[in-house]
């Protein structure tokens, strides 16, 4: 599987931004990932405005259900 299958546009980070936002959520976003299987689903890494906390998410665009998957540290660790 290439790279690229896993590439997300400008116009899905908008989208996955979007419903972040509208369900309340605030952060740095820091990464995203097409999870290639599984249609309109993306991870996205998070970080805490206010210290150095990350989080992992999984979001459906088209239910718009978000997940939190677990906080990253140096055994989980999401690479660019």
């Amino acid at each position: 599987m290439s790279e690229a299958t896993n590439e997300v546009t400008q116009r899905e980070m908008i989208r996955i931004i979007s419903q972040f936002r509208k369900q309340g959520f605030k952060g740095n976003y820091i990464n995203f990932q097409h999870v290639v299987d599984e249609g309109a689903t993306y991870f996205v890494v998070m970080g805490d405005e206010n210290n150095c906390n990350q989080g992992l998410f999984k979001i459906d665009l088209l239910s718009g259900e978000i997940a939190f998957q677990y906080m990253l540290d140096k055994n989980h660790a999401v690479s660019n």
